[in-house]
Order: C-alpha cells, then structure tokens, then sequence
C-alpha cells in the first residue's frame, strides 16, 4: 500500500498552507470577534482554482477528487474553522449537490458561476422539528401551474445571508412520507423569501447562519434538483461525501490547537523547566499527536476509497466520528496545557475549543453516524 501524496497532491497542499496563513489566517481572531464573513475570499480561492478542485473542467473545476478537497480543507481549517466554514457550505454541500444531480442547465447557471466565485450557495435542509430525521421536514412545495410554491423555514443554515441562491429540502407528495421530498434551488432575491439576522453561537463566529422563511414563494419548475420525490437519497450521497470533508475540517482544527500546545509547552518555563520536559505534558502532546495521526489516515482512506469508486459509506462515517471527537478532545488538552493563558479571549485555544464542538453536530451527530457505521457491519 503506498500511503505517499502524489508531487501534485504534495504541491497543492502547499500551495493551500500558504494561501491560508496569507489570506486567512491573519484574519481568524479579528473575524471571529466582529462577525463578519470575508465575502471577497470566494472570489480569491476561485481565481487560483481552490473552489473547481473536486469538480469537472467542463464547469471551470479542476477535475479533483474527494482526497485533493480533504487536503484543502484541512489547510483551511488549520487557519481558522469559522471562515472555512463558508467556503465548505458552499462547496461541499450546494455546489456539489447541483454537480452531482443538476440537469445541464442548472449547472451552467449555478455551479459554474459558483466555481468562479460570483455566485454563493447555502445549503437548507434542518428545521425546527426536523434534524437528524430529514424525512420530518414541514417545509411543502405545490406545484402551481409552471411553478413549484414554496412554504415554511429552514433553521440553522449556514451562508444564507450572503447567499445568491439555497438549495433546500422540501415535501412535494405528503402521503409518501420521506418518499416524497424534493430537493430545490431558490434564488437568494425571490419575493417571499425571508433571511432573519445571523443567529448568535458559541463557536464559528464568522459564519453566517440564519433561518430561512418561505412564504409563497414561488419557484420555477426547472429549478428542481433531480427528479422529483428523489430528495432524500439524493441528500444522503451528498452528505456521505461531505462526511470525508468534515473529517479532513475537524483534522485541521486539531492539527492547530496541538501546535498552538506544543510551541507553548516548549516555551512556558516553570520550576526551572519548560512543561514540555513534564512527563504528564510530553505524553499528553504524544497522545495528541497519535490521534492526529489516525484521524487523518481515516480520512485519506475515506477519501481514497471515494475517488475510486468503492464502497466508503462506512469509512467516511468512521472518519467523520473519529476526527470531529478527536479534534474535540484535542482543543480541550490543549486549552488545558496553556491554564489561564489559553482561557483569555485573545489567545486562539480557546476559540479552537468553541469551534469544534460543532463538526460532532453537523453532517450527521456522532451517535446517528455511529447507527450508520453499525448497519454497515449487518448489527
């Protein structure tokens, strides 16, 4: 088994670092403190291709897959969670959506000037009632003549407000149960269309996300995505490849809070040596360091696994688990290992410490994924 990168893949990964400690990096607490999203970051990341890595050329992509996309992220969440965020909305769950069950039409409206960065996409699809249960949406779609009209909210979705377009669930036949859901793209601007103010969270601060209210709001019939009643197998391809990226995410938020530990455990002297020469310390950075490791082997071979066409619904569930609780118990040593230090609002450990918490929620909870993983298995 040759577990070594390609020059390519080498290079790319290099490239993404260096683009993420210009461009992002010095931008994580200031971003994280005001709220604000760096819109003019999608049109950056187009320019040099980051956006099209794991689409087809056809659209402006580069013809990537899913192992070239888990490198990226990583390097980008490295920089900081809260802006790579945005970008992962976009990419990983809209644009791929529309690449992956889009008729010709609707990628050359959406995907591709979402690859150039001058469209933004969101993804819609929690409610109120409805999160882990996708099937339990209330949000209805009835046809009306040439169109589909669409009513009820959407909770939770990330990008909304500075969307050009959402890509929603909603139930087109009632009496088909999750049978009968239907996939959508809605532009940002159709009357009707309603986003409240960025809701506030502990964590992911320069993330935008917002409820989403329809009322009446009335959508063309080529911009439903795939065929009707297909919304919810649809979804759960989109979301298994998501769950590699989200791993490859949470790897590297982990990745961050140990070397934020590491270099402070070098530096803090204490009773005449650096804490580093502690035992206690040095074997909490090794453990560290061991499930960084393993975090990121799952989530190659998820990855791998997905660009050549095997079977990898298990292997991305395993990796997602794995990586997003890693990365979590991670940030919490390393805020540990840096005492009061880490705890003030200026330091980045604790901004790693409220951000990962929310990669174990999103794209399937622990405990849904872990169901996923044991049905694999035939329990």
């Amino acid at each position: 088994m040759d577990f070594a990168l390609t020059a390519e893949q080498s290079a790319l990964q290099s490239a993404v670092r260096a683009f993420a400690a210009r461009e992002i990096a010095p931008l994580a607490a200031e971003r994280d403190a005001t709220n604000v999203y760096p819109v003019e970051l999608f049109k950056k990341m187009a320019a040099l291709g980051y956006l099209g890595l794991k689409f087809p050329a056809a659209y402006g992509g580069g013809d990537g897959g899913n192992l070239d996309a888990a490198l990226m992220f990583e390097e980008l969440g490295a920089a900081s969670a809260g802006i790579t965020l945005g970008v992962y909305c976009h990419v990983i769950l809209a644009l791929t959506a529309i690449a992956r069950i889009g008729d010709e039409a609707q990628k050359q409206r959406y995907l591709a000037p979402g690859l150039r960065g001058e469209k933004i996409g969101a993804f819609g699809s929690t409610e109120a009632g409805a999160g882990s249960d996708i099937t339990a949406i209330s949000t209805r779609a009835a046809r009306d003549g040439d169109a589909y009209v669409l009513n009820g909210a959407k909770l939770f979705c990330t990008n909304s407000p500075i969307a050009d377009f959402i890509v929603c669930s909603a139930v087109t036949d009632a009496t088909r149960g999750g049978g009968g859901i239907s996939l959508f793209i809605v532009d940002r601007d159709a009357p009707g269309l309603t986003v409240s103010p960025p809701i506030k969270t502990l964590g992911m601060h320069p993330a935008q996300t917002a409820e989403v209210v329809f009322e009446n709001v009335r959508v063309p019939m080529e911009n439903c995505l795939g065929p009707e009643n297909r919304g919810v197998p649809n979804m759960l391809t989109a979301f298994a490849e998501g769950r590699i990226i989200a791993a490859a995410f949470a790897l590297g938020i982990a990745r961050a809070a140990f070397e934020s530990a590491r270099q402070y455990a070098l530096a803090r002297v204490q009773f005449g040596q650096s804490i580093a020469q502690n035992q206690v310390i040095a074997h909490r950075l090794a453990d560290m360091d061991t499930r960084i490791q393993a975090a990121r082997w799952l989530t190659y071979h998820a990855a791998w696994l997905a660009d050549h066409a095997r079977p990898f619904v298990k292997e991305a569930s395993q990796a997602k688990v794995f990586a997003t609780e890693a990365a979590a118990k991670l940030a919490t040593q390393a805020l540990h290992i840096q005492g009061a230090y880490g705890y003030v609002m200026e330091a980045p450990a604790q901004r790693y410490y409220r951000d990962t918490h929310v990669l174990e929620i999103g794209e399937g909870t622990s405990e849904i994924l872990r169901n996923v993983i044991a049905k694999q298995l035939g329990l």
